[in-house]
Formats: C-alpha cells, sequence, structure tokens
C-alpha cells in the first residue's frame, strides 16, 4: 500500500513538472512567436503603406464561401491609415485570392491578385478587378462586371461584394471630412482638377450641390530685405453661390515667417470670410494697421486673384 502511495505520489510529481515545463515554455516562447507573427503582417502592410507602424486584427470569418483570411486596421502610431483584406474563394475553374487595399476613407486604392488560378478570363478579370479602383467598399458596391458571366468575373464581383459586406460591420475609423466644418457630414467631390496658373499650383474640386474648394500652392518674397521666395498654400472654400465660406493657412504648408507675422496673414486672409470674390480687388495687401506681414498678404491676395479669375473664367 506504502508503495503504491509513493507510486502516485511521483507520477502526479512528474505530471505537475511536466505541465510547468508546458506552461513555462508557453509562457517563454509564445511571446516571440506573436511578435515575429506581428513583423511579418507589418512588412506586408508597408508594401502598401509605407509609413504602417502598428494594426488591429478584426475577426475572420467564412460567407457564402469566400474566406476572409486577413482584416486588419493600420495605423501610424495612432493616426488611422487605412484597411487592408484578404479574401480566397474556389469555383469550378480554380482558385482565386485577392487583396484589398483601401484608404482610411473607404476608398479602394488597389486590388491586388495574389492568385488567380483560372482557366480562361484572366485578363478580362483583371480588368475587371481595376474598375473597383477608387470606389467606395460597401456591401452594396456597384457590380463592375456589366453582366459578363465568366465564372472568373463572377467570382471576383462576388468576392469584393463580400468584402465590402464584412467592412460594413467592422469597426471604422473615426474619419472626419477636410471640409465637415462648412459642408456638413457626407459630402462627395464630384471632381477634382490640377491645373497651373501663374506660377502656382491650383486644385480645384468641386463638390456635389455644396461649392467648390481651392487649394493653391505659390512662391513668394518673405522678408523684404532677402530675393528669396518661398512657398505658401491657401485654401479657399466656397458655397454654390460663391459666398466665402472659409480661407485657411495650414501651417504645416506655410513656409513663410511663423508667429505673429503668421497671426497678421491669417487675420488678413481670414477677413474675406462672407464675402465674394467681386470684393477680393488688386491692392488690399496693404489694407491692415499692422505692416508686418505685408509681402505674405501680397501673396495671399495673389492667390485669391488666381482663384478668382479661374471661378469667374
Amino acid at each position: 500500500m506504502i508503495l503504491k502511495y509513493k507510486n502516485l505520489i511521483i507520477f502526479f510529481s512528474a505530471l505537475i513538472v511536466l505541465l510547468g515545463l508546458v506552461v513555462g515554455t508557453e509562457l517563454i516562447f509564445n511571446p516571440i512567436k506573436n511578435e515575429r507573427l506581428k513583423q511579418e503582417t507589418l512588412s506586408t502592410l508597408k508594401i502598401y503603406f509605407d509609413q504602417a507602424t502598428d494594426f488591429e486584427t478584426n475577426t475572420l470569418e467564412t460567407i457564402d464561401g469566400v474566406e476572409i483570411t486577413r482584416s486588419v486596421r493600420v495605423y501610424n502610431d495612432v493616426e488611422p491609415l487605412g484597411y487592408l483584406y484578404e479574401a480566397n474563394m474556389e469555383n469550378a475553374f480554380g482558385n482565386i485570392r485577392i487583396r484589398l487595399v483601401v484608404e482610411a476613407n473607404d476608398t479602394i486604392a488597389e486590388v491586388i491578385f495574389v492568385e488567380l488560378n483560372q482557366t480562361m478570363y484572366q485578363q478580362q478579370t483583371k480588368n475587371i478587378a481595376e474598375q473597383y479602383v477608387f470606389q467606395k467598399l460597401k456591401g452594396s458596391i456597384t457590380d463592375a462586371s456589366a453582366g459578363a458571366t465568366s465564372y472568373s468575373i463572377q467570382t471576383l464581383v462576388t468576392m469584393i461584394q463580400t468584402i465590402g459586406s464584412h467592412h460594413d460591420q467592422t469597426d471604422k475609423f473615426d474619419i472626419k471630412l477636410p471640409y465637415q466644418d462648412y459642408y456638413g457630414e457626407g459630402y462627395v467631390v464630384e471632381d477634382s482638377t490640377n491645373l497651373t496658373i501663374d506660377g502656382a499650383q491650383v486644385k480645384k474640386e468641386t463638390v456635389t450641390n455644396k461649392g467648390i474648394v481651392y487649394t493653391i500652392s505659390k512662391s513668394g518674397i518673405y522678408n523684404s530685405d532677402v530675393v528669396t521666395e518661398k512657398e505658401i498654400t491657401v485654401i479657399v472654400v466656397l458655397d454654390t453661390e460663391g459666398q466665402i465660406l472659409a480661407v485657411l493657412l495650414p501651417t504645416d504648408l506655410y513656409q513663410h515667417t511663423k508667429g505673429n507675422f503668421y497671426n497678421n496673414a491669417l487675420e488678413f486672409a481670414q477677413s474675406f470670410v462672407g464675402k465674394t470674390f467681386d470684393d477680393v480687388l488688386d491692392g488690399q495687401a496693404g489694407a491692415t494697421t499692422d505692416p508686418g506681414a505685408f509681402n505674405s498678404r501680397s501673396l495671399i491676395l495673389d492667390i485669391l486673384l488666381i482663384a478668382k479669375g479661374d471661378y469667374l473664367a
């Protein structure tokens, strides 16, 4: 009997030691394994988001035969960069695996074929994939196949729509549109053109039923004692009637002297808010009691006159 108890004690002692080794090994090596997997994922993400430093993983799922194999939200520190999805689906002719790169505002930036194992219509399927670039990812995304009956194309359409449905259910970035304060939520930029006018780089965005936004960058003298020119960017937000809703001077794009000089220039720029381009006249740059930022104000006025000329053309 004593021998039996001794054997049981030895058995349970060995079992405890074994369990301790298993748990200890897991505690030591599992973090190493997880870190390795994280770095592998980051390496993939950096191909499409070169500033990626971190990510969060969504729950994976299979929906109507479409296997979502990767679903992540991508960050640069805490700044949202976008989403990356990967999905796989089989059909009668083989297998298709795609990767969707999606911007933080839900716009599809790229559709990549990781695998396109189909016997026919490979190029046509790739052409259809290109039709989804710049579309908003959602479950109700438009069918870009135009009635094509190819298994490959229909499989691709099903996959993208399914990823869209998956995306609809995941946690989204709380992204505030740049002109939301003036146009409200959900406004749509229906047209965007880039122009060069009088040495200035002009981006003109037409917002559906809301107005027009000019983003204009131009260089000019910033110090009367030197002839060196530096660039500033002015953003002019207009409503549909041509009223100026805002004149913005982004500090990160303002290369003239900051401090009180910037404040003086900003005050001059904002003096046009509530007016129209009819009120923007040559010679107004000196219309202030503080001459400190005269060169910057002159450049701002030049930029406003460029916007006026295009708007009234």
